[in-house]
C-alpha cells in the first residue's frame, strides 16, 4: 500500500483547488500525512490594497475554471478587494498544529472547513473568534489558537525541509511513496474526478 505526504497551506487558493482531491484520499483510508507549510506568515503579511487582492483573483479565476471550487462574490468583496485585509496564514496554521494529532481525517475537514469560511463565506484570514468558534463547535476544541502557535512553526520548518528535499518551491504537493519510490501526483488530473485518486491505492 503506498504513503502520502501532503503539503498545504489552508489560504493557498491551489490547495483549495484540490482539497475535494485530497478529501476523497483520506477518506478511503489512505496513509495520508499532511504538514501545514504556513506559506503566508504574518511577517511578510502583504495587504491586498497594494495590488496583491488584484493579482490573486486572475489566479482564482483560472483555478475556478479548472477545479469547478466555488470562489463566491462575498470572498472577492470581504478579501481581495478589502485594501486592509492581509494575506496571512498564521492563525489558520495555529488551528490545524490543534488537530494535527487527530490524524489527516481530521485536519483535512478542518483545512476544509477553514477554506469554506474564506472562499464560500468571506471570512477575514484576522478573524481569530471565528477560526476558535469553527474549532469549538465543529472539532470540539477549547484549545486557544495561541496555544498552536509554537506547534504551526515546528511544522512550517519541518514542511520547508520537505520541500528542499524534495526539489519543490510551491504547495499543494502531494507526494506518493511506492515500493521505496517518490512520485509527485498531480492534483489538478483529478480535479473533475476527485474520487479517482482511489485508484492509487491498488
Amino acid at each position: 500500500m503506498p504513503r502520502f505526504t501532503y503539503l498545504y497551506d489552508t489560504y493557498c487558493g491551489w490547495c483549495y483547488a484540490g482539497a475535494p482531491v485530497i478529501s476523497a484520499l483520506v477518506e478511503a483510508d489512505a496513509a495520508v500525512t499532511m504538514h501545514h507549510r504556513l506559506l503566508f506568515a504574518p511577517e511578510h503579511a502583504q495587504r491586498m490594497g497594494a495590488g496583491l487582492g488584484a493579482m490573486i483573483e486572475q489566479h482564482d479565476a483560472r483555478a475556478e475554471q479548472l477545479s469547478g471550487q466555488p470562489f463566491s462574490d462575498l470572498y472577492r468583496e470581504n478579501i481581495l478587494r478589502a485594501p486592509d485585509e492581509k494575506l496571512d496564514s498564521s492563525l489558520t496554521a495555529a488551528a490545524a498544529a490543534l488537530v494535527h494529532d487527530q490524524g489527516a481525517k481530521v485536519e483535512m475537514a478542518l483545512a476544509r472547513r477553514l477554506q469554506k469560511a474564506r472562499w464560500e463565506e468571506g471570512r477575514s484570514a484576522q478573524d481569530a473568534d471565528y477560526i476558535s468558534e469553527i474549532l469549538r463547535k465543529d472539532f470540539g476544541i477549547e484549545t486557544p489558537l495561541s496555544e498552536g502557535k509554537e506547534s504551526a512553526l515546528k511544522m512550517a520548518r519541518e514542511t520547508e525541509t520537505l520541500m528542499h528535499q524534495y526539489g519543490l518551491s510551491g504547495v499543494p504537493v502531494l507526494i506518493m511513496e511506492r515500493d521505496d519510490t517518490l512520485y509527485n501526483v498531480a492534483l489538478s488530473d483529478y480535479y473533475r474526478q476527485p474520487d479517482e485518486i482511489v485508484t492509487l491505492l491498488s
